[in-house]
C-alpha cells in the first residue's frame, strides 16, 4: 500500500470517528433537551395547577365574604325596620300617655269644682250596714253593703277577711238617726266574683230581733249606683261610709248567735282620691284622704265626678308590716262585673 492509500484511509476513518462522535454528541444534547424540556413542561403544568387552585381558593372566599356582606346587610334591613317600628309603636305610646295625662287633668280640673253633699247621700246611707262575725278568735266588726245580684236576691256586700274563718255572722240594719231597725243571720254561702280581691257576697238569712222587718223591706238602692270609670282622677271627692271602730256607743246590742257587743254608730268621711295603687295587677285602686279606721271594711267609697255620684269601690283597713296600717279603696272595677 502506497503513502497516498494510507494518508486516504486514515483522512476516512478519522472523519467517520468525528461524524460517529458528533452524532454521539447530538444524541446527547437531544436527550438533555428532552429531559431539560419535560422538566420545565412538568414546572409549568404544576405552577398552573397552583395558580388554578389559588383562584378557585380566591373565589371561593370572595363568595363567602359576599354571602356574608349579603347576610349582614339583611340582618341590619330588618333591624332598621325594628327599629322604626319601636319608634312608631313608641310614638303612639306617648300620643296615648299624653292623652289620657290630658283627660285626667281635665278631670282633675272637674274635680275640684265638685262637692258631695248630704243631700246626694241620704237615698244610700241606710243601705250601709254593720257586720259582726264571732270565731274562736273573738268577734270581728266590719261594714257591708246591702246588694240585690242575680244570683242573690238579698245579699251584703262586704271584706272577705271580714267573715273569712266565722262561726256566725249577723248583719245589724239602722235607720238614719242610727237606731236600730233589724238583725239578721247571715248564711255561711259565699258568693266571690273576683278570687284575687278581697270581696265576698253573703246571703242574708233568718232574722234574730223581734224588730225586724222582712229582709226585702230594706235599702238595697247601691245596687242601682252607677259603677266609677276604671280609672278615676286624683283630687276626685270621696266619701267613705261604714261603721269605724272609733265610732262606738256607749250601749250595746245583744245577738242570740254572737253575743254581746257594743253598738257603732255609722259615719260619712269626706276626702279626695290622693293616689293610685298598681300592686295588685287589674284596674288601680286608690289611696285616700278620707279616713279608713279598723271597722270600715267592706263599707263603700263614694265618688262624684260630672256626671254625678258613682260607686268607687270597698274601703279595706289593711295590717302593713310590723306595726303599720294602712286604708285603701279597692277599685269596684276590680270587685263586680259590668253591668
Amino acid at each position: 500500500m502506497n503513502r497516498r492509500h494510507i494518508t486516504l484511509s486514515l483522512t476516512w476513518h478519522v472523519l467517520i470517528a468525528t461524524i460517529c462522535i458528533l452524532c454521539i454528541v447530538l444524541s446527547a444534547l437531544t436527550y438533555g433537551g428532552y429531559r431539560l424540556y419535560q422538566k420545565i413542561s412538568t414546572t409549568e403544568r404544576i405552577q398552573t395547577e397552583l395558580v388554578t387552585e389559588q383562584n378557585r381558593l380566591q373565589k371561593l372566599k370572595e363568595e363567602e365574604a359576599n354571602k356574608l356582606i349579603a347576610a349582614q346587610a339583611q340582618e341590619l334591613s330588618v333591624t332598621k325596620e325594628e327599629l322604626e317600628k319601636t319608634k312608631s309603636e313608641a310614638a303612639q305610646t306617648n300620643a296615648q300617655v299624653k292623652t289620657l295625662s290630658a283627660s285626667l287633668d281635665e278631670q282633675s280640673k272637674e274635680a275640684k269644682d265638685t262637692v258631695i253633699t248630704s243631700k246626694d247621700l241620704t237615698p244610700y246611707v241606710t243601705g250601709i250596714v254593720q257586720i259582726l262575725c264571732s270565731s274562736s278568735e273573738g268577734i270581728v266588726s266590719g261594714s257591708g253593703s246591702l246588694f240585690t245580684f242575680k244570683e242573690v236576691t238579698h245579699a251584703v256586700l262586704t271584706n272577705y277577711h271580714v267573715v273569712k274563718g266565722a262561726d256566725h255572722c249577723a248583719v245589724i240594719m239602722t235607720n238614719t238617726s242610727n237606731a236600730q231597725t233589724g238583725v239578721f243571720a247571715l248564711k255561711s254561702a259565699i258568693y266571690s266574683y273576683n278570687s284575687n280581691t278581697d270581696e265576698a257576697v253573703l246571703e242574708i238569712g233568718d232574722p234574730l230581733s223581734p224588730v225586724s222587718v222582712p229582709a226585702g223591706n230594706y235599702n238595697y238602692s247601691i245596687s242601682d249606683v252607677k259603677k266609677c270609670t276604671s280609672l278615676v282622677a286624683v283630687g276626685t271627692p270621696v266619701v267613705i261610709i261604714g261603721f269605724p271602730a272609733y265610732a262606738k256607743r256607749d250601749s250595746t246590742v245583744n245577738i242570740s248567735t254572737i253575743g254581746t257587743v257594743n253598738s257603732i254608730f255609722r259615719t260619712a268621711t269626706n276626702g279626695i282620691i290622693s293616689g293610685y295603687d298598681t300592686s295588685l295587677g287589674g284596674s288601680p285602686n286608690y289611696f285616700v284622704s278620707a279616713k279608713i279606721d279598723n271597722g270600715n271594711s267592706g263599707g263603700i267609697a263614694l265618688a262624684k265626678d260630672a256626671g254625678g255620684l258613682c260607686a268607687l269601690g270597698l274601703p279595706t283597713w289593711l295590717s302593713v308590716g310590723n306595726y303599720e296600717t294602712q286604708g285603701l279603696v279597692q277599685n269596684i272595677a276590680n270587685i263586680l262585673p259590668s253591668k
